[in-house]
């Protein structure tokens, strides 16, 4: 029987069917809920798997004496350091790439479009009975978008699925990413240009990356400088891409129209952020990924990865490709 560590569970664990699929395939579930590495290093070096979203350290990665896979219910692995301790030892760490895909991309365009349209402050005015007196056609400063160019930085399974959804609102579009052979853009229709490009010729400009330490502040004040005047910043990735304090000044200084933020550096975001003060920037507490069915699979599926591995078979989503060089997974 294979021994399963499930860190920090989420509400009633096996709510959404995961405690089933891991019990089915023979697993002995364990719940923990360690403080720090003392504890969560006690409850997890004897796992043969890890179940958790969440921090992992260095040492904690270093501990695991039997672990063969660590599956987490998330897109970005930021959190999880060691991951070159995890392949030299063979640890398969899972994520799940596909799970949120039409979610955040939905959650981005409805960013833009309220950015766009000024759903927000119009709304406020309306339930404020300031019907006429603040109306977009008196301020004039309602956005275009039929027509208009959209960039997205990143080009992976989210920003297709925008670049989808953009194309049916008659969005030039264009992209950047550095890693994916031109035949990936081709496919989709959408230009491959540089990071420069995307700045200085995108009306709107949505961040599309994971975070890691090449992409942390990827945007800072010098990009930010490059965009138009009347351009819009969509991030529905990690707050830490985007360098917020160079984000806030470029607000303050009318250097950029708008943002729309489902992701800030520090979250939650403090009350008294500037950014709070805004009319011309929606937020969203970090719900992108969030939907009925999103939540119950991204519980189900780091189970079914788990199970994957512990019965020789390959999961669905590799995070460090290179361990699979190490073991022989059907």
């Amino acid at each position: 029987m294979f021994k399963v560590v499930v860190v920090q569970p989420w509400g009633g664990f096996g709510e959404a069917g995961e405690r089933e699929i891991l019990e089915r395939a023979g697993c002995e579930v364990v719940l923990a809920t360690p403080k720090d590495d003392d504890e969560m290093i006690a409850a997890t070096h004897d796992a043969d798997a890890l179940y958790y979203t969440g921090a992992i350290s260095r040492r904690v990665m270093g501990s695991l004496d039997r672990c063969k896979v660590i599956a987490q219910s998330a897109i970005g692995m930021n959190t999880v350091e060691g991951v070159d301790i995890a392949t030299e030892k063979g640890i398969v760490l899972c994520n799940v790439p596909d799970v949120f895909v039409d979610e955040v991309a939905n959650q981005t365009m409805a960013l833009l479009l309220a950015c766009v349209r000024l759903i927000v402050p119009l709304d406020h005015f309306v339930r404020g009975g300031d019907w006429h007196a603040r109306a977009p056609r008196e301020t004039g400063d309602v956005h275009r978008l039929t027509g208009e160019t959209v960039g997205l930085i990143g080009f992976g399974n989210i920003a297709r699925a925008v670049a989808r959804r953009a194309s049916g609102f008659d969005l030039r579009v264009i992209a950047y990413d550095p890693f994916l052979p031109q035949a990936v853009f081709d496919a989709a229709g959408v230009r491959s240009v540089s990071l420069a490009q995307i700045l200085q010729d995108s009306d709107f400009v949505s961040v599309h990356v994971p975070l890691m330490p090449s992409t942390h502040h990827l945007l800072g004040a010098a990009e930010l400088r490059l965009m138009k005047r009347n351009a819009i910043l969509i991030n529905t990735a990690r707050g830490p891409v985007v360098d917020e304090a160079a984000l806030i000044a470029a607000l303050q200084a009318g250097a950029l129209a708008g943002a729309g933020l489902d992701v800030m550096e520090e979250e939650p975001l403090p009350p008294d952020s500037p950014l709070c003060g805004m009319h011309n920037v929606v937020l969203s507490p970090h719900v992108a990924s969030v939907s009925t069915w999103a939540n119950g699979e991204r519980r189900r599926r780091p189970a079914q990865e788990i199970v994957a591995v512990l019965s020789g078979l390959r999961p669905r989503a590799v995070w460090n490709r290179d361990v699979l060089e190490r073991l022989n997974l059907r």
